[in-house]
């Protein structure tokens, strides 16, 4: 009966765990993408299904590659963290941060400079006071400088 359970528990011992789930691409991880040539992550992307891949000592560079094409060659150490037992927090892009602010300011201000010239159209045949279409237009303006305004101080932010 001994012998019976010795052997239960060394079989139980050697089943494997619960597979560790996938570790996320990380900048600097060393990679090939079906060919014999080496790249560096240079970007992982939000979510981390596509990252950028620089071709080490050039500016050349891949764009969205998905995550699955890789064979990661050398992978870089996780970031350590105070606690051990937790996971470390995302480091944030700042260039990614301000490159997305950057195109919702230009959508949002084409956007309403094109309705406000609609509009003035409008205003015009409808034989509106000049002051009204002037007022309009005024506002275009305050909402560039707002924007202006606004970008600089979340770059200062995120700079600091």
């Amino acid at each position: 009966m001994e012998c019976t359970i010795a052997a239960f528990m060394a079989k139980a011992r050697k089943k494997p765990g619960a597979p560790e789930p996938p570790t996320l691409p990380q900048v600097g991880d060393k990679v090939t993408v079906g060919t014999d040539s080496v790249y560096e992550i240079a970007k992982v992307h939000h979510g981390g299904n596509e990252v950028d891949l620089q071709f080490p000592g050039t500016n050349l560079m891949r764009f969205r590659v998905p995550v699955d094409k890789l064979t990661y060659v050398e992978r870089k150490a996780p970031d350590r963290t105070s606690n051990p037992f937790t996971t470390p927090e995302p480091v944030s892009d700042p260039r990614e941060i301000l490159e997305r602010i950057t195109t919702v300011k230009e959508e949002n201000l084409k956007r309403l400079d094109d309705d406000v010239d609609i509009l003035k159209t409008y205003l015009k045949t409808q034989h509106a006071p000049t002051a009204a279409i002037e007022v309009l237009e005024g506002l275009t303006v305050e909402q560039h400088v707002s924007w202006k305004k606004a970008v600089e101080r979340i770059r200062k932010l995120l700079e600091g």
